[in-house]
């Protein structure tokens, strides 16, 4: 009878332990799953977007950390040439030349932006345009580290969805501009 008493116990002491085993897994696998949450939470996010300065045809290339805490040895990369406003003949208007594409920096903290002038809609979208002056699309690459991760990301920039897009007009400043136009020809 002791015999058959022990080997219940040796059965249920198995059961326990493996019950315990699988209860320390998923505990393991909860605790992995709340720091991944917290990880994406906290993390920096650069992001590369357009936008139409408001009440002009200007389209400016916007990179910001929309995270919560800071990029560190950021580094940004543009895969073409892109001439501000047309102008190839200055080789400073080269947007892939300036500094932030080609020096890499120590942080870039929460809410930072960097804002480039492209060029106006008719510059861009023009009877007259040079697709290796202002091409319509290119790539910008980012990398950059936080607590000892590095991110590589690639922001696929595609500027032909603006074509024939117009920014919003707001009647106050429509209306300024009439009596802007009356006064000078008053003169």
């Amino acid at each position: 009878m002791i015999e058959f008493l022990t080997g219940i116990l040796v059965i249920v002491t198995g059961v326990y332990a493996w019950l315990t085993y699988r209860m320390a897994k998923a505990s393991e696998a909860s605790v992995e799953g709340l720091q991944q949450q917290y990880d994406a939470a906290m993390r920096p996010y650069l992001t590369v977007s357009l936008y139409i300065r408001p009440h002009t045809p200007l389209l400016y290339l916007r990179i910001s950390n929309t995270g919560r805490s800071p990029a560190t040895n950021v580094r940004l990369r543009m895969d073409r040439d892109f001439f501000q406003f047309g102008e190839k003949s200055n080789p400073e208007r080269n947007l892939r030349t300036a500094r932030a594409f080609q020096d890499s920096f120590d942080s870039f903290p929460p809410g930072t932006e960097l804002n480039f002038s492209l060029a106006q809609g008719f510059v861009i979208f023009g009877n007259d345009h040079d697709p290796s002056v202002t091409p319509h699309q290119f790539t910008v690459g980012s990398t950059y580290e936080y607590l000892g991760k590095v991110v590589h990301e690639r922001h696929h920039i595609d500027l032909r969805p603006f074509l024939r897009s117009e920014n919003e007009r707001d009647p106050v400043v429509e209306e300024l501009e009439r009596i802007r136009k009356v006064l000078e020809n008053a003169r």
